[in-house]
């Protein structure tokens, strides 16, 4: 059975956001993909959500975003993502975003002001892209939101002492330290410093407690390539 995961501070009456698990009985090898479309299935109906309604994006790893508006909110679906992006904004109520990740940061960011929004995928290729100070710069021009009272949430991720990078990718980070030997860099707090970098105020950012390598959450660094993926899913309302 899935797990549905909601920030502490989830504001019910402006935004939805919510994030699944793979649930702790089912092992990484036996997820098929009749499985995976079952448990995805599963987590929208558990969240009272129209999954046919949802935006998916394809993801890459960089730092492309795409706007979702009037003209294009009913073009995109799980059968048809958003090509080659990793970032969505929006001021659109009703229309859910979903992120994809395995070891990933998904990104929730929440403007109170402009009624505005954005899903983002940061892996550290993004962080090293600055996908997430990127994306905020295109809500301020899209929306004019105000950093001071906008919200983010990093949902499930993997915590720094399991994350092993070499020296050329620890060199792009701040908070990075060495463990028995080898660079470790922490993604969410790197993510946490360039929001703060960006304008918000650190008491507005909330970061998960929940480590993706743990079982009960698809991991790319525990099981390698594999077919689930961990969905967080924000929308205003």
């Amino acid at each position: 059975m899935i797990n549905i995961f909601f920030p502490s501070n989830n504001d019910k009456n402006e935004i939805f956001i919510a994030s699944s698990s793979k649930g702790q009985n089912i092992k990484a090898s036996e997820i098929t993909e009749e499985k995976r479309k079952e448990i995805e299935i599963d987590f929208f109906n558990k969240i009272n959500l129209d999954m046919k309604k949802a935006i998916f994006m394809h993801q890459v790893h960089k730092d492309n975003i795409v706007k979702i508006d009037e003209t294009n909110k009913n073009i995109y679906s799980k059968e048809n993502p958003v090509k080659e992006t990793d970032a969505l904004i929006t001021n659109l109520k009703n229309v859910p975003l979903v992120i994809q990740t395995a070891d990933c940061l998904p990104i929730i960011l929440y403007c109170k002001e402009s009624k505005s929004m954005a899903a983002i995928h940061c892996s550290w290729r993004g962080i090293v892209q600055k996908i997430v100070p990127k994306t905020i710069e295109s809500m301020k021009r899209e929306y004019n939101i105000d950093a001071r009272t906008t919200y983010a949430y990093i949902g499930a991720h993997i915590f720094q002492k399991d994350y092993e990078v070499g020296e050329e990718v620890a060199a792009h980070f701040r908070a990075k330290r060495i463990i028995n030997g080898k660079w470790h860099t922490d993604n969410a707090m790197e993510s946490v410093l360039q929001m703060i970098d960006s304008g918000l105020f650190e008491e507005n950012i909330e970061v998960s407690n929940l480590n993706s390598y743990n079982e009960m959450f698809y991991s790319y660094r525990r099981d390698g390539k594999q077919i689930g993926r961990i969905l967080t899913v924000g929308m205003i309302k």
